[in-house]
């Protein structure tokens, strides 16, 4: 009981959203300000001054105390439950780039009826889906691409949330053009990025960037894969990883194709068959029990679009472009 008194105070700076039905979710990227997602409503930043940074580690420290954890440098990530059923996930540094990242799931029981949530427009676009519409969006994309317009091809495939790899060696430009596409993002989306050191420029304004740890001078070993496991519970829109490059490749064509499409990566290949090949041999490094020829057809599945890079005479230059359409 002490335990659950002591953790609704350190809750009070997030009372506001949490009292309220039609909040979902409730977001903290960084301290004096809260995201708050609401039942069919956008996203949404509010200001919170008692935030600060002391009040989130403490508000860390209890919840991994009611949740019989720990949170620290040594266990930066905590999945827990709330005493009313909320699911909470911390990030903490040194798993972050900057300060610690918290996200709330409320656990809501709902007790609408059938007709409830027709007023409230669950329905109103069933019907109307176009089969028409996504080949529509890929006819555009086709067309660009034979126009040689690769800029506007990159750019509409961002917009229309299509899954890009972009491909290269050592130097080629990866990461460069990874930060360009980032781009052409809404700045409404959530982004949640991932990679071994901060390379993606994370000019949105709901975005949380998380790093991979070495294990070193008594720090926690945490890799891609715990992160991506992480970011799932984080709320992302999109998933930016800065490099594929084991186990986690499975973990992340996973989250692609549970929800979050319009995802970006990176391989080291040297053409774009090369891509598709090296990220289903990197899958199948995650122990998935599926053989050679199911992988390679799901990697193909989830990526729309494979972006080669060579560097020639010290020139980067995109030397092919591959979209797969559905």
């Amino acid at each position: 009981m002490t335990a659950n008194v002591y953790l609704s105070a350190y809750l009070a700076p997030l009372a506001p959203w949490l009292s309220r039905p039609d909040v979902t979710d409730v977001l903290v990227n960084r301290p004096g300000e809260v995201w708050v997602e609401t039942t069919g409503g956008a996203m949404c930043r509010e200001p919170a001054d008692e935030l600060d940074e002391t009040a989130l580690q403490r508000l860390a420290r209890q919840i991994a105390a009611a949740s019989h954890q720990g949170v620290n440098r040594e266990q930066p990530l905590l999945s827990a439950t709330l005493p009313d059923g909320a699911r909470v996930q911390i990030v903490a540094p040194p798993a972050t780039r900057g300060g610690l990242a918290l996200a709330v799931r409320k656990h809501l029981i709902s007790d609408l009826s059938v007709g409830d949530l027709a007023r409230d427009g669950l329905f109103d676009a069933a019907g109307r889906t176009d089969p028409a519409r996504d080949s529509e969006a890929d006819v555009e994309l086709e067309a660009l691409l034979a126009a040689d317009d690769l800029a506007g091809f990159l750019k509409a495939a961002v917009r229309r949330r299509k899954t890009i790899v972009i491909s290269g060696g050592t130097g080629s430009g990866k990461t460069t053009l990874l930060n360009a596409l980032v781009k052409e993002i809404d700045r409404s989306e959530r982004l949640v990025v991932i990679e071994d050191a901060p390379e993606v420029r994370l000019d949105h304004p709901n975005s949380v960037g998380l790093v991979a740890v070495r294990g070193e001078l008594g720090e926690a070993r945490v890799d891609a894969d715990m992160l991506l496991a992480a970011a799932l519970r984080l709320r992302p829109d999109r998933i930016l990883l800065g490099e594929l490059r084991g186990k986690e490749a499975f973990a992340f064509l996973r989250a692609v194709n549970s929800g979050h499409p319009g995802s970006l990566t990176t391989v080291h290949a040297d053409s774009p068959a090369g891509a598709l090949d090296q990220i289903a041999l990197l899958a199948l490094t995650s122990g998935v029990d599926l053989g050679w020829d199911k992988v390679q057809t799901y990697v193909g599945k989830v990526i729309d679009v494979v972006v080669q890079l060579d560097r020639t005479a010290g020139a980067r230059r995109v030397s092919e472009v591959v979209f797969q359409r559905r």
